[in-house]
């Protein structure tokens, strides 16, 4: 048993070191009869990339976007993973004119050959001034829509925090995106209120259905999306009148969403926006929300679970406290098990960590996937599931940035 773990600390450093290269350990947990192998995957990113995300699709394909940066020039890129590597990436979107934020970053959705990639625009000269951009490729076409803005006010205003979801309607894949929407904000005099949006668009990027589906939330907290039973779920952080910014879910059922309702109330209030939003992911009725609170200056990880597609949640399971800045992302694995990522910054260098849980909230096994850092340059581990591997993209920001991925693979016995 030493001998293993010595061998996955040795393969471990080395693939941190050697980027480039591949290298597989294994870690036998006994005591809860699992076994877990990490490996570091070759990137297809080239430095001075970053904001990367996960995605799959329902054969299991994985996708792997983030962004390019070259002076004033960005550009969104894609790779999937095939059996001989990752494929050579493709640009989908470029601009000088981008905003670029370590916390609202593009992303990817992929549904049965379809795809829906948005970014963010300047819009006008105010620091927060910027609009969703968007393109949609439509397999039966075999080409991608000329880009668009998703939201129609037309108000130089914040525009972000997207998260996207393949939706089946009538026998037609659409994307339903959520973001948050600040064209209140700049209604009167007085600041007003961000606002929680979401959309249903076609193949072809038009818009079938908008809404407004919370007036008041967080002002700069990433949502979250996934599909249940019951139909899509989106989690958010929300802002009461007294500025308690707990986590809420709304669910899109029957062409109707369903009113806000705060998942645990931790009561956390705080006067300006933490810039961490919590995370989703569903299967079937099984659901896991993870999201980071800190009340009373008491930084916490926790996770909440429903096997009734979200109509109640348990209890609040604490994953990390009080060493942890949160950056927390969740997915359930084929078994029915639950990853939650997570960074620790109990030491000097800060580590993304893994934690497995049973379907029932038990703990399983926590792994320590890779050293990042704690500042904003690192932002947010994303992970992945297909069967019961976990894949895992960062930021690696040494001399210049560039994005990681890793792959756990576990056995439950």
């Amino acid at each position: 048993m030493q001998k293993l773990i010595s061998n996955f600390k040795a393969c471990f450093l080395l693939g941190i070191l050697f980027s480039s290269g591949f290298c597989s350990a294994v870690i036998a947990a006994s005591a809860n009869s699992i076994s877990v192998s990490l490996e570091l995957l070759a990137s297809p990113a080239p430095s001075n990339s970053s904001l990367s995300r996960l995605v799959r699709d329902e054969a299991g394909q994985v996708y792997l976007s983030w962004v390019n940066q070259d002076n004033e020039l960005a550009q969104l890129v894609y790779s999937k993973l095939m059996d001989t590597g990752w494929s050579n990436p493709i640009v989908i979107g470029e601009g000088a004119d981008w905003f670029i934020n370590w916390a609202d970053f593009p992303m990817l959705s992929v549904s049965n050959g379809n795809m829906a990639a948005h970014w963010l625009r300047i819009s006008d000269d105010g620091a927060y001034d910027y609009d969703i951009e968007a393109r949609f490729y439509d397999e039966k076409n075999r080409m991608w829509s000329e880009k668009r803005v998703i939201h129609t006010d037309g108000v130089s205003a914040e525009h972000g925090f997207v998260s996207m979801l393949p939706i089946s309607e009538q026998g037609e894949t659409n994307t339903l995106i959520t973001w948050l929407d600040g064209r209140n904000t700049k209604a009167g005099e007085e600041y007003g209120e961000m606002t929680l949006r979401a959309g249903i668009f076609d193949s072809l990027g038009e818009t079938l259905s908008e809404w407004e589906i919370d007036h008041r939330v967080c002002d700069c907290c990433q949502t979250s999306t996934a599909m249940t039973a019951k139909g899509p779920l989106v989690v958010y952080r929300d802002r009461s009148s007294d500025e308690i910014r707990d986590i809420s879910m709304v669910r899109y059922s029957s062409g109707e969403w369903t009113k806000p309702r705060t998942i645990h109330d931790d009561k956390w209030q705080i006067n300006g926006c933490p810039v961490n939003g919590p995370a989703v992911s569903a299967k079937d009725d099984q659901v896991a929300v993870a999201w980071f609170t800190a009340k009373e200056d008491t930084p916490k990880v926790q996770l909440a679970l429903s096997s009734d597609s979200g109509d109640t949640f348990s209890e609040p399971i604490v994953i990390a406290s009080p060493e942890t800045n949160g950056r927390v992302d969740t997915a359930i694995l084929k078994a029915g098990a639950i990853a939650v990522s997570w960074i620790d910054i109990t030491e000097a260098h800060a580590k993304i960590m893994l934690s497995l849980f049973s379907s029932q909230g038990v703990l399983l096994h926590t792994s320590v996937v890779a050293k990042t850092s704690a500042s904003r340059r690192s932002g947010f581990p994303i992970i992945e599931s297909v069967g019961d591997s976990v894949f895992v993209t960062w930021t690696d920001v040494g001399e210049t940035p560039q994005v990681k991925v890793a792959r756990l693979e576990f056995e439950l016995n």
